[in-house]
């Protein structure tokens, strides 16, 4: 009887162990779901950590990009009730265009104020947003940017490690150099400064120049000594940076819209708590949005100092041979580019014409 009682007893032993051991193991597997939950849910959900965003562009410091990004602090910070500060570095401190989409990739720059050009190299399908007099005003450059092709375009994004928050509504490009163009020939054998985009580059070998890729911190030196005859941009950009010191010929080319977008790095965009999350969002587009009351204002008061300065700003009366042109450079371009015919298709399509 004694053993009866005592095989019982080291049963019962047995058992108990062994409740206790699955428990544990349970209550292991519950922290890893916790953990991947935490991960869906949107990141670190440590309220009281302390996050910090550099966020970076190319421009002058008296740039509206600058001033995008100023509200963009003021707001994020007051509603985030300081958990998120802000640092802005304009004027290329952190590198040029191509090096901020590295940081961002990376994560070592939290968010940057950037045109489509360079994203080309790191998204292929962006290409088809550069090609020559693809728009024909601001109006619908915004609607395609805000509509189904820019949304896919911005997904593909993701795929890079980088998030878009969205596009300004901005300016188009024209020619500014040493000399007047007012026919595509005027642009025979020029030198002019393009960024590392096929469909620019594409679009001036087409137009009889010789596009020269160079970085924007280069570029006032490069037109001083003559390494470069011409350049492009919008007029607020040509008179935030005082290049119109060294080139005193502006032509309203108006050859490519500037597509620029308030973007994030996924990693730290992925490390925020949801709340923060929206935040962000949020704060960045009413920091678009107060940037676009600022642009037309500044293209304006650009041109007139511009003038000021002694730039000779050039109307041109004919524009079909440029745009006939740009069409010749459409089907190299899109040929290199995933989906070009596609989306080009959906462009004219949405825009009303067929080319």
């Amino acid at each position: 009887m004694k053993k009866v009682r005592k095989s019982i007893i080291l049963l019962l032993v047995l058992v108990l162990i062994s409740v206790l051991t699955l428990g544990c193991g349970g209550s292991d597997k519950g922290a890893t779901g916790g953990e991947d939950k935490k991960a869906a849910d949107g990141g670190d959900k440590n309220t009281d950590k302390q996050y910090s965003i550099k966020i970076t562009h190319v421009l002058a410091e008296n740039h509206h990009y600058t001033k995008g990004a100023a509200k963009f602090k003021e707001l994020i910070e007051e509603r985030s009730g300081g958990k998120i500060k802000v640092e802005i570095f304009p004027n290329a401190q952190l590198g040029g265009e191509r090096a901020i989409l590295e940081g961002l990739q990376m994560g070592t720059i939290e968010m940057g104020i950037i045109t489509s050009g360079p994203l080309s190299g790191f998204v292929p399908e962006f290409g088809i947003l550069d090609l020559g007099y693809l728009f024909r005003d601001s109006a619908e450059a915004m609607k395609i940017l805000n509509g189904p092709v820019g949304e896919d375009l911005s997904k593909k994004m993701l795929d890079i490690g980088i998030r878009n928050l969205g596009f300004i509504k901005y300016e188009f490009r024209s020619v500014y150099g040493n000399k007047p163009i007012k026919t595509p020939a005027d642009l025979a054998g020029i030198k002019i400064r393009t960024m590392e985009n096929p469909a620019h580059q594409a679009l001036f070998k087409a137009l009889g120049a010789s596009p020269t890729p160079m970085a924007w911190p280069e570029l006032y030196t490069g037109l001083q000594q003559g390494t470069v005859h011409a350049a492009e941009n919008s007029p607020d950009v040509l008179a935030a940076s005082k290049q119109y010191e060294v080139a005193k010929h502006y032509s309203l080319t108006n050859h490519v819209f500037n597509n620029v977008m308030y973007m994030v790095s996924e990693k730290f965009y992925q490390s925020l708590p949801a709340e923060l999350q929206e935040m962000v969002v949020q704060a960045a587009k009413e920091a678009r949005e107060y940037e676009d009351t600022l642009i037309e204002q500044d293209i304006a008061k650009a041109l007139e100092e511009m003038k000021n300065a002694g730039v000779q700003v050039y109307e041109i009366d004919d524009m079909t041979p440029f745009h006939e042109a740009a069409q010749l450079s459409w089907d190299e371009v899109i040929k290199n580019i995933p989906d070009g015919g596609e989306n080009l298709k959906k462009i004219l399509e949405a825009e009303g014409r067929s080319k």
